[in-house]
């Protein structure tokens, strides 16, 4: 089975997204198929079976009105969907607009960042609460407040809401990017747990 990757870069979006494709390809053991997203909509159906569902970062800005039309079909499609998925940056933000949360603008956050656990489940389940991971952030927009029927899982002081999921479904955000590694890191970062584990959530959880 494959992973749907959602490409919503504006720009550049076929180098932009060759990161995610690589780092899931490694991680997952399986196909990566990529989707621009304004291919995506509430009828969208890929042409293969897909385990999981990744939304990739955007330099668009769902807190600027002008930008939110471009997204209309991807956020009816996430409110459908019944698969595994994961929301990494914008795509965090768009999931928590989709079930109604506040997008605004914040300060530019481009340098790496300590994030900390609060809830240590499903794709935290290698650390525990109170414990530290050093993350990569690229971001000007974030989410004011936890849409409804989502618990968050971790925060730092620069961002209130660094990750989150829903109490139902297997639908998770993180406002940082996993799949990005500075040369000086290691070759194990921990961002690549996060994403192994939501994997293998995935794979305990898809229909």
């Amino acid at each position: 089975m494959a992973i749907l990757l959602v490409n919503n870069y504006l720009t550049k979006a076929d180098e932009k997204i060759k990161r995610y494709v690589r780092v899931l390809e490694d991680i997952s053991g399986s196909e990566v198929l990529v989707e621009r997203f304004h291919r995506i909509g509430p009828g969208y159906r890929p042409d293969r079976a897909v385990e999981a569902v990744v939304l990739s970062g955007s330099e668009a800005c769902l807190s600027n009105p002008a930008d939110r039309p471009l997204f209309e079909g991807e956020v009816a499609f996430v409110r459908k969907l019944r698969l595994p998925l994961l929301g990494i940056c914008f795509g965090h933000q768009l999931i928590g607009y989709a079930f109604g949360a506040e997008v605004i603008e914040g300060p530019m956050r481009k340098e790496p960042k300590e994030v900390v656990v609060e809830v240590p489940d499903d794709i935290f389940s290698s650390w525990r609460p109170g414990d530290k991971l050093l993350v990569a952030e690229w971001h000007r927009d974030e989410l004011a407040h936890l849409p409804p029927g989502f618990v968050r899982l971790a925060t730092s002081r620069h961002c209130l809401i660094e990750a989150m999921r829903h109490v139902n479904r297997p639908i998770f955000g993180v406002q940082f990017h996993p799949e990005r590694k500075p040369e000086e890191w290691a070759e194990e970062w921990d961002g690549l747990k996060v994403l192994a584990n939501f994997i293998e959530v995935s794979r305990r959880t898809s229909p």
